[in-house]
């Protein structure tokens, strides 16, 4: 990495302007620091400071080859140099999104770390809800498929609600003949 820096003071600030250049095959992460003593005025886009920038310099990645322009300002009277590259390493290349999605792989457990339910299922439904699962954890579900686990699910709600109303009653109906006999208790 080279560091070509002039200074200019004026109005009690001193501006620094400098040149970062990576000379090397692969991209740098740079830190360029402030040697004037006093805390970086960065530059600045609709009143914030640009990315990279805090009160010691600036860190960013310079790409093989390239030449980065850096400015700043302090109040610091200006020194020599008025700034230096204090450490550089090589760069990570930053990965897409798809390719990080890759990384993590497919996001469903195997199928043989998920225990069936628990209910006792007649052997044609536990059959047929079995191959609709085979073939959606191999990517090959079919229409048909869809079709019939919206018709299971909605015929499944209507029997939950009558079902579920019968229990609900019954369990009322327990907890009423308990009250009675604690009275009678």
């Amino acid at each position: 990495m080279r560091l070509e820096t002039e200074a200019f003071r004026r109005g009690g600030v001193t501006l620094v302007a400098a040149r970062v250049t990576n000379d090397s095959d692969d991209p740098r992460r740079v830190r360029v620091a402030d040697r004037c003593g006093g805390s970086v005025l960065p530059p600045r886009t609709n009143g914030l400071p640009i990315a990279g920038w805090d009160d010691g310099g600036w860190e960013g990645v310079v790409d093989a080859g390239e030449t980065r322009p850096v400015g700043y300002a302090t109040r610091a009277p200006p020194t020599d140099p008025p700034a230096d590259v204090v450490w550089s390493e090589r760069a990570a290349s930053d990965p897409t999104p798809a390719a990080t999605l890759d990384d993590l792989g497919d996001p469903r457990p195997p199928r043989d770390a998920v225990t069936p339910p628990a209910t006792d299922l007649p052997d044609g439904v536990r059959e047929w809800l079995d191959g609709v699962s085979r073939r959606a954890s191999d990517g090959e579900n079919t229409r048909r498929d869809r079709e019939g686990l919206r018709a299971l699910a909605a015929r499944t709600s209507v029997l939950r609600e009558s079902v579920g109303g019968e229990e609900a009653a019954a369990a009322e109906a327990g907890r009423g003949e308990g009250r009675e006999s604690r009275r009678d208790g």
